[in-house]
């Protein structure tokens, strides 16, 4: 999500999240300095904004009990608009004017100036083919076998009979197994996030986790974003906790446009063109592994 703010009376931006809150930790900006984004339909007090609470939280216990500036005046109220009788403009983003600070017209902010969309889906199958990998090969190499449903079985019988071979012992350690063998992908993939910004999954469908400048993401970062989504965005992916995480994640996302880690970790997820190609690839690869899980209880 990109911010503008009004400095010196003046529009400044577009800026990141994070370049925001380094302009409040320099003292550039203040808690009363006005921004917009995307989803405001007006300048709107930073410390009024959900997105940008964490920052103000962390400037506040860094001054301690320091005397606190006194609150930055608004700008007098914006001169009315003059009617355009020209037609609007074809591409504009949910057509909302960005107020501009001044004496001068509202600059429109065009759906090419918008930031990429957050994308949940995208990311949720990226995790979910990382999953289905790990768990394909703990699959591949654990003994416990379970059988195909027969000819003419009811569907509450192959469900009984599931469930009563789940019981097994042999099939309970497949289970934790498969826990511990999740804790364990968790520390790979920091590791790769590390080393190239991304995972199988991840790759496959063009995601990127950088630093705010684009840069590698040091490894304890990248370790505690790993473990941070496996905690919160997948609830150690049982149920019901998966379910839980995942819902939260979506809406967090959806809103704010960054997740809970990210924002707190201070890093981006970049995305790239999801064409045709890259979607039939990433379909059939996905279809490849869940076959090659399969063969194990065929």
């Amino acid at each position: 999500m990109d911010f503008y703010l009004s400095l010196d009376g003046a529009k400044a931006g577009p800026f990141s999240i994070f370049k925001v809150g380094e302009l409040l930790e320099s003292g550039e900006a203040t808690p009363d300095t006005l921004a917009w984004h995307r989803d405001l339909t007006e300048w709107t007090p930073i410390r009024e904004i959900p997105a940008l609470e964490t920052f103000l939280e962390r400037q506040d216990g860094d001054k301690g009990e320091e005397s606190v500036e006194p609150a930055a005046k608004r700008p007098p109220p914006l001169p009315p608009r003059p009617r355009n009788t020209e037609p609007e403009p074809e591409e504009t983003y949910r057509g909302s004017p960005l107020p501009e600070i001044g004496t001068g017209d509202a600059a429109v902010l065009v759906e090419a100036d918008a930031i990429d969309p957050a994308r949940p889906f995208v990311r949720f199958w990226a995790r979910m083919f990382d999953y289905t990998l790990v768990s394909a090969i703990v699959f591949q190499l654990s003994d416990p076998v379970l059988s195909p449903p027969q000819p003419g079985e009811a569907v509450g019988e192959t469900l009984e009979r599931y469930f009563s071979e789940m019981a097994r012992p042999e099939m309970l350690a497949l289970a934790r197994t498969l826990f511990f063998a999740m804790i364990g992908w968790q520390v790979l993939e920091g590791v790769l996030i590390h080393l190239f910004g991304t995972t199988p999954g991840k790759a496959l469908l063009g995601i990127r986790v950088a630093e705010p400048d684009g840069e590698r993401v040091p490894l304890p970062r990248s370790l505690a974003r790993a473990f941070a989504v496996y905690v919160l965005g997948a609830g150690f992916y049982q149920f019901p906790f998966i379910l839980i995480g995942m819902v939260f994640s979506f809406f967090r996302l959806t809103a704010t446009g960054i997740s809970l880690w990210d924002q707190y970790l201070r890093t981006r997820v970049e995305h790239a063109p999801l064409g045709p190609g890259r979607i039939l690839l990433a379909i059939g690869v996905f279809f490849v592994l869940l076959a090659f899980q399969s063969v194990r209880f065929s």
